[in-house]
């Protein structure tokens, strides 16, 4: 790689700028207004089915188990009055479900004690009906329906809990948007209620903000009915979902806002002087507007994971610009025209700043092929802002420089204003070339210990786990899946492939066996807590056709009778079929509810439950695994991918570029050594403080090496330059660190900085993200002025006592006295 040269075309490019200022201005401001007024459409959804792209063979089956069968990811109101079967309560309670009913938007149903459903038979009558269809008067009525609610086990652990103190309100979201309903209502509909597709728009399920929405408007329904009396909470995916969409757009302004006073405060700490401060922010505003309105059009929404991006490309892009601005002062500060400065500046650190765009956005890109939705789409975003924010730098920012007002500072020089943070970056440097073997015999005690903690590391991915312990949502899900035996749901989906095939008893008697042994089936702290399926519904109506016996609570042996008694069922007028079993008989659903933990334990969990149905249906029962619960675990399972993967392309993809501009494959590899120490310096301390990996915390790798990167070059690129013109490598280190160290120093205080900022979020893992991601930075900067000298020293003088051919390649100039 010839330096000469590119330096001279970064020289030639600040001319071009300079030449043609207004322009430039004109035309990057179009850029960022143009593409930046797609900003308000951007969209938020944390849904954790958003996590599977659309071709993930797991979304594949949700959604088709959600078109035919509705939603299973209920929410659910607990409600502990001091008595539920007393009349007062259950005039309240049938107040509240009517409420819930007619003022909450997107609901497909609402169930409670008050229209639950009840079947038994009278005379040679099958009823089924409302529970409460009469409504008790007394004392008396109040013990009946007592009794006949603990008399079903269809009620327990669904509508009461065992032991009477609780009850509750399931509110079963609508499937589907009501933006496509319209369409829907002319495309027809399908024998077991599903909607046919017309073909002339695609169906919309509900979307994460109208999911909120409903959340929302049923708090508003509850608070009316809160006293000192009732408790009262609210859990449910649905509700997670609402909670995480509040507390991040409250977290992005909060980020905002604190980023850009950390950028304001340490520009004029470097450089103090209101172009020092005004320049570079401007730049990076209108590059990051840039970004959020191409995301916009991109149909890209934020999420957990791309929360981070508008303050971490805020601090990335100030670096850019600090790094030109930083020689643009300093060429002023020796007297050169403005014209000559900036002229100065691109030629200094125009390659450089190319070179770190280009790293950063490599490490990010290595995400664009995870298996996590959202992690892809940070890897396609993360690298377009990247770019932007450097485009930004080198065009718009000499444009800018050139038409602003500027004026030298009073009293002390830059130079000795920085004279005691920049000696003391030259001293490390100096010291470390000195005693080369000292460095790397400490640093690789460091990297010992750090691997010792590294292998200490475990996943996991526990939302409940980042709120404060005081979070009332984390207690109230923990009440429910006490008191209710769980909140999320897995769903397994019965094929028989034949026609009436769900008509078959033993068959049914499966599915009835599967029921029973799920109430001793456990894995850890998992469980089943509710197993629910046609055999349910069928034993139901069988007890209620022969006097409500109990011992009649059970499959028919012909199966006539079992489609007859399913016949009866269906023409009460109850819709609760088409929740479990297709038009067809062929296809049926068994629902089961497990408690909300650890998504690393549903994996395990769902491979031994396969294994468990697998036992009972035996092998010419055809199933498969869906619902809310595979959702998570295949998240889960991406994560780990996601991780394993993001490293070793990050390293692909920086490597050979660090080789390009080392221009040697032995010292570009060589360079990665410090680049990685900072990773494994994390890990380890992640580790040794048994920090798990969770979907924050495995970004950190791919984005820590495309920062750490950033140093590196820009000391590799000085230090090629001085040794060649010097051929004394102790003397190019002080020189590099004289020239290069402090903006180097500057850019990764303000790094750090701007990931400290992420802990003032109101969720933990992104306050862990944050303090990780910072200590990653300061290590990366304390590697490059240590560990990068040391092993430079070394490599260098290998080289000439092997040889006298010159180590590095030609072409380097001078560009600083």
């Amino acid at each position: 790689m010839n330096r000469e040269r590119i330096g001279e075309g970064f020289e030639q490019w600040g001319d071009l700028m300079v030449r043609h200022r207004w322009w430039v201005i004109g035309v990057m401001l179009g850029l960022a207004v143009g593409v930046g007024a797609a900003l308000p459409s951007i969209q938020v959804d944390n849904s954790v089915e958003a996590f599977l792209h659309e071709d993930d063979p797991d979304l594949i089956h949700y959604n088709d188990f959600r078109d035919r069968f509705g939603r299973d990811d209920v929410t659910v109101i607990a409600i502990r009055p001091r008595e539920i079967f007393d009349l007062a309560f259950l005039e309240e309670l049938r107040a509240l479900h009517e409420d819930l009913e007619h003022e909450v938007p997107y609901l497909d149903d609402v169930t409670s004690l008050v229209n639950a459903r009840a079947t038994y038979g009278q005379a040679d009558e099958l009823i089924v009906e409302d529970l409460m269809a009469e409504w008790p008067r007394n004392e008396a009525d109040l013990a009946v329906l007592e009794e006949r609610v603990f008399a079903n086990p269809l009620y327990l652990d669904t509508l009461v809990s065992r032991d009477g103190r609780f009850t509750s309100v399931i509110l079963e979201p609508a499937v589907y948007s009501p933006v496509t309903r319209e369409d829907e209502a002319l495309a027809g509909f399908e024998e077991n209620g599903a909607v046919e597709s017309n073909g002339s728009e695609e169906q919309q399920y509900l979307t994460d903000v109208e999911s909120g929405d409903m959340v929302k408007a049923v708090r508003r329904v509850m608070h009316r009915y809160r006293d000192a009396d009732t408790e009262m909470v609210l859990a449910g995916t649905a509700v997670v979902e609402e909670r995480l969409e509040d507390e991040m757009q409250a977290d992005l302004a909060r980020f905002l806002g604190l980023s850009m006073l950390v950028i304001v405060a340490v520009l004029y700490a470097v450089f103090r002087r209101a172009s020092g401060v005004v320049l570079p922010l401007l730049t990076v505003v209108l590059s990051l507007t840039t970004t959020l309105g191409a995301m916009a059009l991109l149909g890209i929404s934020l999420s957990l994971t791309t929360e981070i991006l508008p303050s971490f490309l805020l601090t990335i892009g100030v670096c850019y610009s600090v790094h030109i601005i930083a020689i643009f002062y300093q060429g002023l500060d020796r007297g050169l025209a403005r014209e000559q400065a900036i002229r100065h500046a691109l030629g200094h650190s125009g390659l450089a700043v190319l070179m770190t765009g280009l790293t950063t956005a490599g490490g990010l890109a290595s995400f664009a092929w995870a298996e996590v939705a959202p992690v892809a789409e940070l890897g396609i975003v993360g690298p377009l802002g990247v770019t932007l924010a450097m485009i930004f730098a080198l065009v718009l920012l000499p444009a800018l420089l050139a038409v602003v007002p500027l004026r030298r500072p009073e009293g002390r020089s830059r130079r000795q204003k920085g004279a005691l943070l920049s000696d003391a970056v030259v001293a490390c440097g100096a010291f470390s070339a000195r005693r080369p073997w000292l460095v790397l015999g400490g640093a690789a005690l460091l990297l010992v210990l750090a691997a010792a903690g590294a292998s200490r590391l475990r996943f996991a991915n526990d939302y409940f786990l980042w709120f404060p312990d005081d979070e009332p949502l984390v207690q109230a899900t923990a009440l429910v899946d006490r008191e209710f035996k769980g909140v999320v749901t897995l769903e397994a989906i019965i094929e028989t492939g034949v026609e009436n095939g769900l008509h078959d008893p033993s068959l049914l008697r499966r599915l009835e066996a599967i029921g029973e042994a799920n109430v001793s089936f456990r894995q850890g702290e998992l469980f089943i807590g509710k197993t629910v399926s046609l055999a349910d519904i069928l034993k139901e109506t069988h007890q209620a056709l022969n006097e409500n016996r109990a011992e009649h609570y059970s499959i028919p042996d012909d199966p006539r009778l079992v489609a007859q008694e399913l016949l009866l069922f269906e023409n009460g007028g109850a819709d609760d079929l088409e929740e479990l079993v297709d038009s067809q008989f062929s296809t049926a659903r068994i629902s089961m509810k497990l408690p909300w933990t650890d998504w690393m334990l549903y994996p395990k969990f769902l491979e031994r439950m396969r294994q468990h149905l697998t036992a009972i249906l035996g092998e010419d029962v055809p199933f498969h695994l869906t619902g809310f619960c595979t959702v998570m675990a295949r998240a889960a399972e991406s994560f780990i991918t996601t991780m394993a993967q993001s490293y070793l392309l990050a390293l692909l993809i920086i490597t050979p570029l660090m080789i390009v501009l080392l221009g040697s494959l032995g010292r570009g590899l060589l360079s990665m050594v410090p680049n990685l120490a900072p990773i494994l310096l994390t890990l380890g301390l992640m580790g040794w403080l048994e920090v798990p990996l969770d979907m924050s915390t495995t970004l950190i790798g791919g984005i820590i090496i495309g920062l750490a990167v950033d140093d590196t070059i820009h000391f590799m690129d000085r230090f090629n330059r001085y040794f060649e013109q010097t051929r004394d490598a102790q003397r190019a280190v002080r020189e590099t660190l004289e020239t290069t160290g402090t903006a180097m120093l500057f850019t990764s205080v303000v790094l750090a900085a701007g990931f400290l900022v992420f802990c003032f979020a109101y969720m933990q893992n992104v306050v862990v993200f944050g303090l990780l991601c910072a200590f990653a930075t300061v290590a990366a900067f304390f590697a490059d002025v240590t560990l990068a000298p040391a092993l430079m020293v070394l490599a260098t003088r290998r080289k000439r006592e092997a040889s006298a051919e010159p180590l590095l390649s030609p072409g380097g100039r001078e560009q600083i006295g």
